[in-house]
């Protein structure tokens, strides 16, 4: 005996629309329960509806190979996660001009001069850093993300994601020593 899930990814592989349709009206709300959860609150209704769809899109473009042997369900909540991640990796924070950064008009000629001198060696070196690197500090520093948002976008481990900021702050650090810039607590 086959359950209903069974029949309606049989039915599906085979091209039937109408099981498809079966499918959107049962699982639409879990699917996007499941982005809503794993995305952690990141995306507008809209996102979530439109990666939703991209969802049930990507279930049709791939109904030939569809293989629900632990049901139909975990099946859609794997691809809704894996549309969330898509999504997060296509998201690239764009890179922050720091010549257009305005300084505090209550600051001196002096410091002001020296500040913007130590914002474009900063630039330079963050422009340097590896390309996962430079994410994960403009994602934490500039974009105000938390390490376990940005291990959820990068697919890394939120230790990982810890460990590599660490690391980064410190090499940043070192290198701003090195050309004479002596602050005891730039980031």
């Amino acid at each position: 005996m086959h359950t209903k899930e069974q029949r309606l990814a049989a039915a599906l592989k085979k091209g039937d629309t109408a099981a498809l349709a079966k499918i959107i009206d049962s699982y639409a709300g879990y699917v996007c329960a499941v982005i809503r959860n794993f995305s952690r609150g990141t995306f507008t209704e809209e996102d979530i509806d439109e990666i939703c769809s991209d969802v049930f899109f990507g279930l049709w473009e791939h109904r030939a190979g569809l293989d629900v042997e632990y049901g139909l369900k975990a099946y859609l909540s794997a691809i809704a996660r894996n549309a969330v991640k898509n999504r997060f990796r296509s998201a690239k924070p764009p890179t922050v001009d720091i010549d257009e950064l305005e300084l505090a008009d209550d600051l001196s000629v002096e410091y002001k001069a020296e500040l913007g001198e130590l914002m474009r060696e900063l630039d330079g070196l963050i422009k340097s850093l590896p390309d996962e690197d430079r994410e994960i500090f403009m994602r934490f520093y500039f974009y105000g993300q938390k390490s376990s948002e940005i291990a959820l976008i990068t697919d890394m481990a939120e230790g990982t994601v810890r460990s590599r900021l660490s690391r980064t702050r410190a090499k940043l650090r070192e290198e701003l020593r090195n050309r004479g810039f002596d602050y005891e607590e730039i980031f």
